[in-house]
């Protein structure tokens, strides 16, 4: 069955959406057309393997102009508590993690966040099922059709709020969040989400380090000399440790050693699953994308002691994941920062994108932080609870970038009335 609804016209005409029905994301893209990716995370191969995952249903939804497909967005549907926190939208609100720091609240502040965090415990579960407009990554997963403009693009990103919301009324859903987008969307999102009734909260930043030098020397030497001695101290440590770095490409990377470092990593972090879920986590990878995948590994006495799992598209690196044995404490900057990008350059990359979170680290070694948004709409009688609680957090991650050195030129929703604007931004 499919569906449709219509949002708001825009400055190029009506934008209608329509649902494809379950089961649709292995072909849906041969029909649409769209640029190649630049970005991993919007890559068709990528968005079958999120398809896969089984702590969310996944559904497609389809963007029309005068019935022309112009872009799909890829909806994870939460059903019960219990999904992936970072795109479960009622446990993402208020849950301390990288995307929400209280202790970086003021002391009012934190007596507030933990009144309404404890009040909310309980009031979670009435917020499911649950829809997210997001692909793994920390993405949006927005993928447009050929030739569209900047400007189409934004009232494509603009049109969504009203056709989440009409599409989650449709999946009987209690709850709705457009996530992870950036600038130059953000602000066209931002306007039309306030409307629509959305919270709008900081996420996070993307870090992305960009290399311009040609070859490793050049890189080494275009550094300050603050940045120069760090690296050098780093990766004197590493090979004095007796560790040397080698790469694997395509779907025999991801073998039984790398499989044994990501079960440890995810259960010192308590994340989700163990040795079957990566299993099946890898194999899904090494059919729907292996030939992009990067695995750099720490090896020491020809053991895998540690390693970093990239996705490449084009001449960009994506971090998907990395994980250490407890005999490699203290590789993990080098191998993750420095030893990755000395085989970037031998290998025409000229981005790496490592995500959200550990800014301090990130920045210091030389990555761009880019801001990360999410819009949430809840619809109980602790609506206002939620929207309190999503200040708060969107407050604590912007006191963390200002920290960094690099903080947030906020939304306009986000700028107290009193604040001086320009374009739309406080300055």
């Amino acid at each position: 069955m499919t569906t449709t609804t219509t949002a708001a016209t825009g400055q190029h005409g009506a934008l209608t959406a329509r649902l494809l029905p379950p089961g649709h994301h292995r072909a849906h893209h041969r029909s649409t057309g769209r640029d190649a990716p630049e970005l991993v995370w919007d890559d068709p191969r990528w968005l079958r393997f999120t398809a896969r995952t089984d702590l969310h249903d996944t559904r497609v939804l389809q963007v029309l102009e005068a019935d022309r497909p112009v872009a799909l967005a890829t909806l994870l549907i939460t059903r019960e508590p219990g999904g992936l926190l970072f795109y479960d939208a009622p446990r993402l609100a208020g849950t301390p993690s990288p995307m929400a720091e209280p202790d970086l609240l003021d002391e009012t502040e934190r007596a507030q966040w933990d009144r309404l965090t404890a009040a909310l415990s309980e009031g979670r579960a009435d917020h499911y099922p649950s829809l997210a407009l997001a692909t793994f990554g920390n993405h949006h997963g927005v993928a447009h059709a050929p030739g569209r403009s900047p400007e189409q693009r934004r009232t494509v990103m603009a049109a969504l709020p009203a056709l989440l919301q009409q599409t989650a009324v449709e999946l009987g859903c209690r709850s709705t969040a457009l996530l992870y987008v950036g600038e130059p969307e953000a602000e066209a999102v931002d306007a039309a989400a306030t409307r629509d009734g959305y919270q709008a909260t900081l996420l996070g930043a993307e870090a992305v380090h960009r290399l311009p030098a040609a070859d490793w020397e050049g890189y080494v030497a275009g550094l300050s000399s603050r940045r120069r001695r760090g690296l050098r101290k780093e990766v004197a440590a590493y090979e004095q440790g007796g560790f040397r770095t080698v790469a694997t490409t395509g779907p025999a990377a991801l073998d039984d050693r790398v499989t044994a470092l990501q079960v440890a990593h995810r259960a010192k972090y308590g994340l989700p699953g163990g040795q079957e879920r990566v299993r099946r986590d890898f194999a899904a990878l090494r059919e729907e994308i292996g030939e992009s995948c990067v695995v750099l590994g720490a090896v020491r006495e020809d053991r895998l002691l540690g390693f970093a799992l990239y996705l490449r598209a084009g001449d960009s690196l994506f971090l998907r994941t990395v994980g250490f044995a407890p005999e490699a404490d203290g590789c993990y900057l080098a191998l993750t920062y420095h030893e990755s990008t000395r085989w970037a350059l031998e290998n025409g990359i000229r981005r790496i994108h490592y995500g959200l979170a550990t800014y301090e680290a990130k920045f210091q070694r030389g990555c761009t932080l880019h801001p990360r948004w999410g819009w949430f709409a809840f619809h109980g009688p602790d609506t206002a609870a939620f929207r309190e609680v999503l200040d708060l957090q969107s407050r604590s991650i912007e006191r963390r970038l200002e920290r960094v050195g690099a903080p947030a030129t906020p939304l306009t929703s986000r700028v107290p009335p009193s604040a001086p604007t320009v374009h739309g931004a406080a300055r």
